[in-house]
């Protein structure tokens, strides 16, 4: 049993609605409907008599109800003390592009206090687990208006082509689209963002190239080598196919991706969440310049 059912179900019965509760909490009211089920089951009995879609208090949701109050008044006295007692908490953001895990994995919190542990997953996942509260924060490229998210942004990636040195001519600094059309684009196919970032580039150019389906990362640098395609990687990704044989092109600004940092509005963390969110930023600030060409604040 916890808390945030308890709290579902008391602002539930001051409303005698789940509508209301629903706008108060920012959570959806199939959310509401199931929690407050979940907290029945666990209590063996009804909390409130249903009349269609009125909702009135049971004998026993009459009784437990002041005791609810009581139990949620005095949590939220005993939060931060709570916390002070957990020995560096860790913190799970979710990220959907699994390039930026590795990239901020190589930077450090720079408070010692708290640890970041970052997990790939769509897009659509990310946000049903953050509204669910089963991640902290979550950072994806997706623009989402939902009154329960706060989002703020936190780093523009540019793109870039990769294909054989042999395949474009050496005084060509950018991508045009009468030297794309001519090239097969190379796929991965198990990074469902990697294909949709291939099909947005090909969109761009208005061009309807071959598509050449690579299952597993490690094979581009072979297929690179052999002069199969070009592949579309974001700039930071570079330096993991740097060598002698390849080339890169830049691609218009237009093309590159905005990535946003979402929190639960509704999430109450003992710890000041701000620290965590101002440390991200940090990070991300470093691996944009990074993108860029410039040497990164850590190397500085």
């Amino acid at each position: 049993m916890s808390i945030e059912k308890l709290e579902y179900f008391y602002l539930i019965a001051k409303y005698n609605s789940l509508s209301k509760a629903s706008q108060e909490l920012y959570v959806g009211i199939s959310s509401l409907s199931s929690a407050l089920k979940s907290l029945e089951n666990e209590l063996g009995y009804d909390l409130f008599l249903r009349h269609g879609k009125k909702l009135v208090l049971s004998e026993e949701g009459e009784k437990i109800l002041p005791f609810v109050k009581r139990i949620i008044e005095e949590a939220k006295k005993i939060h931060f003390p709570l916390y002070q007692m957990i020995d560096r908490p860790s913190f799970k953001v979710g990220i959907s592009e699994s390039v930026l895990i590795f990239e901020a994995g190589e930077c450090a919190c720079r408070d010692e206090a708290y640890t970041i542990n970052y997990i790939n997953a769509a897009p659509l996942e990310l946000f049903n687990q953050l509204k669910q509260k089963e991640v902290d924060l979550v950072i994806t490229s997706s623009v989402v208006e939902d009154p329960q998210f706060e989002r703020t942004s936190l780093i523009r990636s540019k793109m870039v082509l990769a294909a054989n040195a042999s395949l474009v001519k050496n005084e060509l600094k950018q991508a045009t689209a009468e030297d794309l059309e001519k090239m097969p684009f190379i796929v991965l196919t198990d990074h469902l963002g990697h294909r949709q970032l291939t099909q947005r580039t090909a969109n761009f150019f208005n061009i309807a190239p071959d598509y050449l389906y690579c299952h597993d990362s490690l094979g581009i640098h072979k297929w690179l080598k052999e002069k199969k395609g070009v592949f579309v990687i974001h700039a930071i990704e570079k330096e993991l196919l740097a060598s002698e044989s390849i080339h890169f092109l830049a691609l218009p600004s237009a093309l590159s991706l905005e990535f946003y940092l979402y929190k639960n509005k509704t999430s109450h963390h003992a710890f000041d969440i701000e620290a965590v969110e101002n440390d991200l930023k940090r990070i991300f600030k470093e691996i944009e310049i990074k993108g860029n060409g410039r040497p990164s604040l850590s190397s500085q």
